[in-house]
């Protein structure tokens, strides 16, 4: 693990505390025991002092854009480019970035990304109408631009406006058949429809795009479960262990497989294991024939990497 930063400067200062160890030894052995004690102390401030990380990259291009900003504050290209390091922190600072992108969609209206950025960062604080607005004027801006198309269906999704959603998601999949989320989200709002079958080919389709992603296997697996289709769901329950190995609800769930398919051994094991990653199953859910339904969580398509202001 690297602990200190390898710059050309850091390097000839630990250099040098290295080399002048043997010259400093032979000083510390004629000093008197009484003054060894400030001499250790000055010696380990000198190195730590030295050799010490310097301020964080991503830190410093924050200040170094916040004082451009300052200087041009109608520069809608520093403007995007200060959102886009808000968003690159860990965690993101949604607020201040809508903040960036919102002044940098004002100052350029015609630039996509910029009220593309903007929606996110506003749906991601929750304000679900001045996102949607953003959504489209960067489908006004750009009528084949499926990650808008997709998260426009995420916001009338989240509202209950199923069929908008169906629409939306159809729309960003028919531009980018590629887009996990659009694919994702299709089965979400066709399940939603109660149309199981569409939403089962959808899941089945997002699992063929991103099969390292667990969700469109847990979703497929529980409609294979409801139509009866107990070895289906297995085989994606089992699938999705290889993604997600400590996840008490699949064992649960394989439990409830094995057991309607009357494989009894197999199902107990498979109880057993769920219960030793999470006691509260056995209190929660007990030995009940029900099918744990995880969270159908929609997918939003994130703010590309650079992108044009």
């Amino acid at each position: 693990m690297q602990l200190f930063n390898s710059g050309d400067k850091t390097r000839r200062v630990c250099r040098r505390v290295k080399e002048g160890s043997r010259d400093r030894m032979m000083r510390f052995n004629r000093l008197s025991p009484d003054l060894r004690p400030l001499f250790v102390l000055l010696i380990l401030f000198a190195f730590l002092t030295g050799c010490a990380p310097e301020e964080p990259k991503r830190d410093r291009e924050l200040n170094e854009l916040a004082d451009l900003v300052r200087e041009n504050p109608d520069d809608p290209e520093l403007r995007f480019r200060f959102g886009s390091a808000f968003l690159s922190q860990e965690p993101p600072d949604w607020e201040q970035a809508a903040a960036q992108f919102g002044r940098a969609a004002l100052l350029a209206p015609a630039s996509r990304d910029a009220h593309f950025n903007y929606g996110v960062c506003l749906a991601r604080t929750e304000r679900y109408p001045e996102a949607e607005d953003e959504f489209r004027r960067a489908i006004s801006l750009t009528p084949d631009f499926a990650p808008a198309w997709n998260n426009l269906g995420v916001i009338h999704h989240l509202h209950h406006r199923f069929e908008e959603a169906q629409g939306d998601f159809l729309r960003a999949a028919e531009l980018d058949p590629a887009s996990y989320e659009a694919v994702f989200n299709l089965g979400c709002a066709r399940e939603k429809l109660r149309d199981l079958p569409g939403a089962l080919e959808a899941y089945e389709a997002a699992i063929t795009i991103r099969p390292d992603l667990p969700h469109a296997y847990t979703n497929a697996a529980r409609l294979y479960y409801l139509a009866g289709r107990y070895a289906d769901a297995i085989a994606r329950l089992e699938a999705t262990l290889e993604i997600e190995p400590d996840n008490p609800a699949i064992y649960y769930n394989l439990y409830q497989c094995h057991r309607a398919l009357g494989d009894i051994t197999k199902s107990e094991d498979y109880y057993k294991t769920a219960v030793t990653i999470d006691p509260r199953y056995a209190e929660i859910y007990g030995e009940a024939r029900q099918f744990i339904t995880l969270p159908q969580e929609l997918v939003m398509t994130t703010p590309p990497q650079g992108g044009t202001p």
